[in-house]
C-alpha cells in the first residue's frame, strides 16, 4: 500500500516579517522600562547618598557644640570659605576658693561630680567668658595649669579636687554661678570648594584661623556642597543676648555629581545651651 506524502506548511514572508516586527517593538518596550527603572534606581541612590553627607554633618555639629564654652564661637565668611570655630571643654566644675585681682592665689579647690573628673599638664582653665576675647587673647579671665595639676586638697571628699596653676594669678571677674571650664583645642568646621572640612590640633589664636592661613589638613565631613558662598555662606552667628543664648544658623545646599536636577537644600538652628 503506498503511503501519501505529508507536506507541511511554513511561514510566510509576511508571517516572518510581523513576527520581528513584533519582537523588536517587545525588545525596543523593555529596554525602556529597564533604562527607566535602573534610572530611577541610580537618582534614589544619588539622593540618599546627599541625605546621609547631610545628616552626618548636622548631627556631628549638633552633638559638638553641645560641649562648646560659652561665646567661644567664632564665624569667618568669604567668597572662598565659611568657617565656624568654637573650643569645646573637657570638664565643668564648680570653684570653692578663687583669687581676685589684685590678689594671687597658686591653687584653685574645686568640686566635680563627675568620677572621671581629670586635668592635664598646661591645660586652659577659664572662669566667667563674656566675649571670645576672654578666650582667644590674653585675659584676665584665664590661666594655664601647672604641670602638675592635680593638688591633694586634704580634705578626703571625693568630690573635691586642688588645681595647681601655672603661675600666681587673680582673675579680673568672678563667676555669678561659680562655674570654671577646663578647655581643649579649638575646633574648626569650614566650607571649602564643594567640601566641608574639620579641623583640630592648633592653639587658641587671637585672630579666627581659616584654610590657608593657620588651618590644614582638615578632615573630609560633606562633599557635593554646591553653596554659592559669596551670597549664601553655610554658616552665620547670632550672638547671645540677654534673653537667649547664641544661635548658630547652618544653609546647606548638596548637589549630585550625576544629576545636577538634584539639589537638596536645608537650613538648620542650633542653639548653644551653655552659659558663662
Amino acid at each position: 500500500m503506498r503511503r501519501r506524502p505529508v507536506f507541511t506548511r511554513g511561514f510566510t514572508l509576511v508571517e516572518l516579517v510581523t513576527v520581528m516586527v513584533l519582537l523588536g517593538i517587545a525588545v525596543v518596550g523593555l529596554s525602556t522600562l529597564l533604562g527607566n527603572m535602573s534610572g530611577i534606581y541610580l537618582q534614589s541612590a544619588q539622593r540618599e547618598q546627599l541625605l546621609g553627607q547631610s545628616r552626618f554633618v548636622l548631627e556631628r555639629l549638633n552633638r559638638e557644640l553641645r560641649d562648646a564654652v560659652p561665646n567661644s564661637l567664632r564665624v569667618s565668611n568669604s567668597g572662598s570659605w565659611s568657617c565656624l570655630e568654637f573650643v569645646p571643654f573637657s570638664a565643668v566644675v564648680r570653684y570653692r576658693t578663687i583669687a581676685l585681682q589684685p590678689d594671687t592665689l597658686m591653687t584653685m579647690d574645686v568640686v566635680s561630680l563627675d568620677a572621671t573628673f581629670t586635668a592635664a599638664a598646661g591645660q586652659w582653665l577659664l572662669v566667667y567668658p563674656t566675649s571670645p576675647a576672654d578666650i582667644y587673647a590674653a585675659s584676665s579671665q584665664k590661666v594655664q595649669l601647672h604641670n602638675t595639676p592635680l593638688l591633694n586638697d586634704s580634705d578626703g571628699k571625693a568630690v573635691t579636687y586642688r588645681l595647681q596653676l601655672s603661675q600666681a594669678f587673680g582673675f579680673g571677674t568672678a563667676s555669678p554661678a561659680t562655674r570654671a571650664y577646663l578647655l581643649n583645642s579649638p575646633v574648626s568646621f569650614c566650607a571649602l570648594g564643594n567640601e566641608i572640612r574639620r579641623y583640630e590640633g592648633y592653639g587658641l589664636q587671637s585672630s579666627q584661623p581659616v584654610p590657608g592661613s593657620g588651618l590644614s589638613n582638615g578632615a573630609l565631613m560633606a562633599r557635593q556642597i554646591s553653596n554659592n558662598l559669596a551670597s549664601q555662606p553655610v554658616f552665620e552667628l547670632a550672638a547671645d543676648t540677654l534673653t537667649r543664648n547664641s544661635l548658630v544658623q547652618i544653609q546647606l545646599e548638596l548637589t549630585s555629581e550625576q544629576d545636577s536636577g538634584t539639589v537638596l537644600s536645608y537650613s538648620h538652628l542650633v542653639q548653644v545651651s551653655n552659659v558663662p
